[in-house]
């Protein structure tokens, strides 16, 4: 999804009546969160909303809609939570393994013990197929309040302060604009507006299905989009394709953000060039190829201050990174990229320093703008399977090429998404001895194991360098290359 970010211009009365609009369909939300848990069927609790809340069949599913999402993403996140417990228990229990001293060896024990309580929590909830109670307002200022450091008042506002509309294709506006039903964005050559239906509270006025929604229930707001997206937002609204938006109130100011799918159903071109792309936390590596797969060229985008600068830091970094990739990229005339898309245990320990630096990686803020920044440029985006793409980088093209580990990474990445084969060298081949037919990722992972156990020992030993190649790895490994 790419989202536009804009901001309503509103006067004291429209303010109070978007307001209390917000009001409504956050109770509204909090109700159905609350019959999904319950067990209630869907149709039911958007009938008792429509009867208590909001006189609109649509509003009312938004609201439903938006409480199953959150039910969903609880649900996400606990088979994430049992993930991640399971890994720091058993980084731990290694840790313990080497740990000598009995002071040392009683904190982590007490760790162990309270990870795994964690753990038993999180696996009750999976089992019962249960998710914990969601704090609408957030947990954190829940506490606050219950300190007296938040305000009722700020507490209302932090628990009614938006309102969702998803748009379908086949809806219409006030002006007739297909793609949302209740909120649309209309361009009249040179501005936006944000038409609102805001369905009446008198029970007398008949409301269904075919009955004609009244003029005087909507309301019509100016919309500032900031310039670079406006030509952009006015050529997606001719489509008539559909579009979401939610308006938000932040300190008393009003935004609109306007969330529409990039459909990109592009198949890789053979005869094009492809880029690939290493995603990392402290420099980004492209790497581009022919049609053949042979290399062509690379290049690194170094961030150094990623892992340790604020959010809003990052965010900026990653903004300007990724614009300055796909200018490269361009340049170079590629119409096409890879990227792996990675999943990163928080199996993080008591090491501050590769805490920080694991943590503040936003892998997925990197690869969501990326993404969005070459799709804007006219770049199709392919995503491959990540298995193996540094060792067969570090094996095969790293002197070959003299590139670093991370740019024959990326070469990797672009000659998977054209289909190129990776075969292991002949000699490590011979070494490793692969049954006859056997797939060519499946003795990949075989040589990782023995890499991976050969570092392990040889840090343990104390003999390891940076600039092992392949070749020492496997010597280590008890081996004779041929």
């Amino acid at each position: 999804m790419f989202t536009i970010k804009g901001v309503l211009t509103v006067d004291e009365r429209m303010a109070a009546v978007l307001t209390d609009f917000m009001r409504i369909f956050q109770a509204a939300k909090r109700t159905a969160y609350q019959a999904i848990r319950r067990g209630v069927k869907r149709d039911e609790i958007i009938s008792s909303l429509q009867e208590k809340f909001i006189r609109n069949a649509r509003w009312c599913q938004w609201a439903c809609a938006e409480a199953e999402d959150t039910i969903r993403s609880q649900k996400e996140l606990i088979d994430m939570y049992i993930h991640d417990l399971e890994a720091k228990i058993k980084k731990a229990e290694e840790k313990l393994e080497r740990t000598e001293k009995f002071i040392h060896r009683k904190g982590i024990l007490n760790r162990i013990e309270e990870l795994k309580g964690k753990l038993s929590y999180w696996q009750s909830h999976k089992e019962k197929g249960t998710v914990p109670p969601a704090v609408f307002g957030g947990k954190k200022n829940f506490i606050a309040l219950t300190k007296g450091k938040l305000s009722k008042e700020e507490w209302r506002e932090l628990r009614s302060n938006s309102f969702t509309s998803v748009g379908q294709a086949n809806q219409k506006g006030l002006k007739g604009q297909p793609g949302n039903a209740n909120t649309e964005i209309f361009f009249d050559g040179e501005n936006f507006l944000l038409n609102v239906y805001l369905p009446p509270e008198d029970e007398d006025i008949k409301l269904g299905r075919g009955i004609p929604r009244r003029k005087e229930d909507w309301i019509t707001l100016p919309l500032s989009i900031p310039a670079s997206y406006v030509k952009y937002l006015a050529e997606y609204l001719a489509t008539g394709r559909p579009y979401t938006v939610q308006v938000i109130r932040k300190k008393n100011r009003f935004f609109c953000h306007i969330s529409f799918a990039l459909e990109d159903n592009k198949e890789v071109d053979q005869s094009s060039k492809m880029g690939g792309i290493d995603l990392n936390p402290q420099v980004i590596s492209v790497t581009i190829v022919h049609p053949n797969g042979n290399y062509l060229i690379s290049r690194n985008f170094p961030c150094p201050d990623l892992p340790y600068v604020s959010h809003e830091k990052r965010l900026h970094i990653i903004g300007n990174l990724c614009r300055e990739i796909a200018g490269w990229l361009k340049k170079q005339g590629v119409t096409q990229v890879a990227l792996e898309e990675l999943y990163f245990n928080q199996d993080h320990d008591t090491n501050r320093f590769f805490n920080r630096m694991s943590h503040n990686f936003s892998h997925r803020a990197m690869f969501v703008n990326l993404v969005i920044r070459l799709r804007k440029e006219g770049i199709a985006v392919f995503t491959v399977d990540p298995k193996f793409t540094s060792l067969i980088g570090f094996t095969k093209y790293k002197d070959t090429y003299g590139l670093a580990v991370h740019q024959a990474a990326a070469l990797v990445i672009a000659r998977r998404a054209l289909g190129c084969k990776e075969k292991l060298p002949r000699g490590v081949k011979r070494l490793l001895a692969p049954k006859e037919g056997q797939p060519h990722l499946s003795t990949w992972g075989k040589l990782f194991g023995m890499v991976k156990t050969a570092r392990k020992k040889a840090r343990k030993n104390g003999d390891y360098e940076k600039s092992w190649t392949i070749e020492n790895y496997l010597t280590h490994a008890k081996l004779k290359i041929a």
